[in-house]
């Protein structure tokens, strides 16, 4: 799997090392101290948890990260079978698709399935990480992954996720402003369309008065000094903020590096970054020809679609889960395919009305890939035990007749 640019720009922690260790005749035997925190940090890095929507709850649903990391099992749904699987190797981390917990717990009946599983979760000292719409939107996402096996390129997100973003504003003296903003460049520098490394910089006369017991890198203590300074400004993306001021004050010369931060009224457009996605075929084919291609990777249950048959098609797009909604964003990106799931009859005459064509597989279908994608994720991050749980099957059965 291609995990793309922005996987080069991730640091592997101080503490995620191989460690050369005697073996007497043997091979060397190569030991890691890795815990769970440190995989679910490298994944909220990757997949950033304020992609996620306002009323999903991606993250920890039985948080254990100060636990040695044992093994990791995927898996779309917490189910018997992932916890099974996890019990059977040993394994204490979950990653699933659909969070287990979407509302407060009031109680928890351990009578019921959800009970059961969450005690012997609880029993086996087994961690659980949900990534839900921060997945959907990120690079990683499934509708990505789709787009991908069927060799659609220049792949966009449908619906741009909107970045908060601030202007960070830093005093430098002078001869020091260009280390400050080649570490701002690297930590806090948004793309602005297709434009990146965006600052101003702005001169003038900077004043301040050392006090008893500081250590000024200009100046005299307990004496005004007034030096030449400028003021640089660029964006920052609210993530990281904390990440880009901390080194910026590694290389800052000034032993208080004066700097503001100012939240912005609008949020800026993420051109990577978002829910569904689209983008070309090469060369046009048939709506027949893009059926029987998507029957041949995918396999899935069922296939419905709305439309012409012997329709062109250039630009697809694809929402996995329910994604029918956006067929107005489909259409406005000037798509001529939307495949997603769950489509009613609405929707599907509201698409017949507009030129559009729809095809329809099952949620499960659309959303089965997010196992392998996590473990190509984390295959090409760790040197770690990454089980996929292939177990879970489509939720409906296709009725062919005389069965029972």
């Amino acid at each position: 799997m291609d995990l793309g640019p922005i996987a080069q720009l991730v640091e592997r922690p101080a503490h995620n090392r191989l460690v050369p260790g005697s073996n007497p005749g043997g091979p060397t035997i190569l030991k890691m101290s890795l815990f769970i925190k440190d995989v679910v940090g490298k994944l909220e890095y990757l997949i950033p948890f304020d992609l996620q929507e306002d009323w999903d709850n991606s993250g920890y649903q039985i948080k254990l990260a100060d636990a040695p990391l044992l093994g990791i099992v995927t898996s779309l749904d917490l189910t018997d079978k992932s916890v099974d699987l996890a019990v059977g190797k040993g394994f204490n981390l979950i990653l699933i698709h659909h969070p287990l917990f979407f509302h407060p717990l009031s109680s928890v009946d351990l009578d019921s399935n959800d009970g059961k599983l969450t005690g012997l979760l609880i029993k086996n000292k087994i961690c659980v990480y949900a990534m839900h719409t921060n997945f959907d939107s990120s690079v990683y996402s499934m509708s990505r992954y789709i787009l991908n096996k069927l060799e659609i390129k220049e792949i966009l997100p449908l619906i741009p996720h909107k970045r908060k973003l601030y202007k960070l504003s830093v005093f430098i003296p002078k001869g020091y402003v260009r280390v400050v903003r080649d570490v701002l460049f690297k930590y806090g520098n948004p793309k602005i369309g297709n434009y990146e490394n965006c600052s101003f910089e702005t001169k003038g006369k900077g004043s301040f008065k050392p006090l008893e017991g500081s250590n000024p890198f200009i100046g005299e203590s307990l004496k005004t000094t007034f030096t030449d300074e400028s003021k640089l400004e660029l964006l920052i993306e609210e993530r990281f903020i904390k990440k880009a001021i901390d080194e910026m004050k590694k290389v800052h010369p000034y032993e208080e590096a004066a700097f503001d931060l100012y939240p912005l009224y609008d949020f800026g457009g993420n051109n990577t970054h978002g829910i569904g996605a689209f983008g070309d075929f090469e060369s046009k084919i048939t709506l027949s020809n893009l059926l029987d291609k998507i029957q041949g990777l995918f396999s899935p249950i069922f296939i419905n679609y709305c439309g012409n048959l012997n329709k062109n098609i250039k630009k697809v797009a694809v929402v996995s889960g329910s994604g029918f909604s956006y067929i107005d964003n489909a259409v406005k990106s000037g798509c001529d395919v939307l495949i997603s799931s769950e489509l009613t009859q609405s929707k599907a005459i509201k698409a017949n009305k507009s030129g559009i064509c729809l095809i329809e597989m099952s949620h499960f279908d659309t959303e089965k890939h997010f196992t392998v994608i996590t473990k190509d994720i984390l295959s090409e991050e760790f040197n770690i035990s990454v089980i996929e749980n292939t177990n879970e099957n489509n939720p409906f059965f296709k009725y062919k007749g005389g069965e029972l």
